[in-house]
């Protein structure tokens, strides 16, 4: 058998280098646009984290990038388009990199890579709405140097498919220079604490840490949580037999909090099909709970949350169970007979010469 080792080691060197890179924060840049405020605090603080992410999913995505950067690159001369650009909108302490501008037509693109259950919900609803925050900062920064309006442009693919799908929509200088702002706030907060924080232990950089607001929507609710090496940081573990790292977050008595949450996932619910992603990234935070609130929209009603179902059902036969019982007996469990598909199948052969 032939030995890929050297290759095998080459290859996570170089994707290791890669995420390392990625990684590194010396400074908010306008990636920190569509990032958790408490993941940036993590890595500008250098916080160890907890449980580093899988190496799989980031290097599927970091690979989708450089083959779209290598795609633009060979298509396309410089003047034309280009592939990740560098870019520094004023007032940022730090440049970030555009994966592909098109300097022809004025757009600029963001590469963004998910499984397919969330691309199916893009195709429904739209690609999340922060994901336009990091190329409305490139957008500023192109229209500062070189003018003109330019277009949003996120490349939707389909990591297991490598199905892909463009969104537009018109810059917004107005938003972009917001989002600047903001970047450049949490910046100047977290070199404050940067500087408190140098010759101070781990569990006092967490302690800081945790002043700063989560923005995500907790493990298995996509990106940032998902993925994030802080993750097990960020979401304490589940209270109760049905609660949820989301609902580990929840004052059991802080009703108005409660409140405003069971009120916006029952205004979600009536209306309609296209609000219930939104809806269910709710769930998971009064998954749990039993209680009883005012109504925030109407005092003279109230809100309750509790749990439901669980019930014993009808017994159904346990397939897998039977076939490993079976197999520990040793019988082989009884399969039916199938047939294959029927298809064309193409040949060449010698012909056959005719006697006589």
């Amino acid at each position: 058998m032939t030995d890929f080792t050297p290759e095998v080691s080459a290859y996570r060197a170089y994707m290791d280098d890669r995420q390392a890179h990625h990684g590194a924060r010396t400074a908010l840049g306008p990636s920190a646009a569509n990032k958790c405020y408490r993941q940036a605090a993590y890595e500008y603080l250098d916080v160890t984290p907890s449980n580093p992410r899988g190496t799989g999913a980031a290097d599927l995505g970091t690979l989708l990038h450089l083959g779209w950067s290598a795609m633009i690159t060979s298509r396309y001369s410089p003047d034309e388009r280009q592939a990740d650009v560098p870019i520094q909108p004023e007032g940022l302490p730090r440049p970030g990199e555009a994966d592909d501008v098109d300097w022809v037509n004025r757009v600029v693109t963001d590469v963004k890579t998910a499984k397919a259950t969330v691309y199916e919900s893009w195709g429904r609803n739209g690609v999340y709405e922060d994901y336009w925050d990091q190329v409305e900062v490139y957008a500023l920064g192109l229209r500062q140097q070189y003018g003109g309006d330019w277009t949003l442009r996120i490349m939707a693919i389909n990591r297991e498919t490598g199905e892909y799908v463009p969104y537009e929509r018109a810059a917004d200088p107005v938003r972009g220079y917001e989002l600047v702002a903001k970047i450049a706030d949490r910046h100047a907060s977290l070199v404050q604490d940067q500087m408190r924080l140098l010759d101070k232990e781990q569990d006092e950089r967490l302690a800081v840490v945790e002043q700063y607001p989560r923005e995500g929507k907790g493990p298995g609710r996509g990106m940032p949580c998902d993925y994030c090496p802080f993750v097990d940081m960020c979401w304490p573990d589940p209270t109760g037999p049905d609660g949820t790292p989301q609902s580990a977050t929840m004052d059991p008595d802080d009703m108005a909090a409660i409140g405003s949450l069971a009120s916006e996932y029952l205004a979600l619910s009536a209306t309609g099909k296209k609000a219930f992603d939104a809806r269910d990234d709710i769930k998971p935070f009064l998954a749990g709970l039993d209680a009883v609130v005012p109504d925030p929209q109407d005092p003279e009603y109230e809100l309750t949350v509790k749990m439901v179902g669980g019930n014993p059902g009808k017994p159904e036969y346990d397939c897998e169970a039977m076939a490993e019982r079976l197999e520990e007996l040793g019988y082989a469990p009884i399969m039916r007979e199938t047939t294959t598909a029927r298809y064309v199948r193409v040949g060449r052969r010698k012909a056959k010469r005719k006697k006589g």
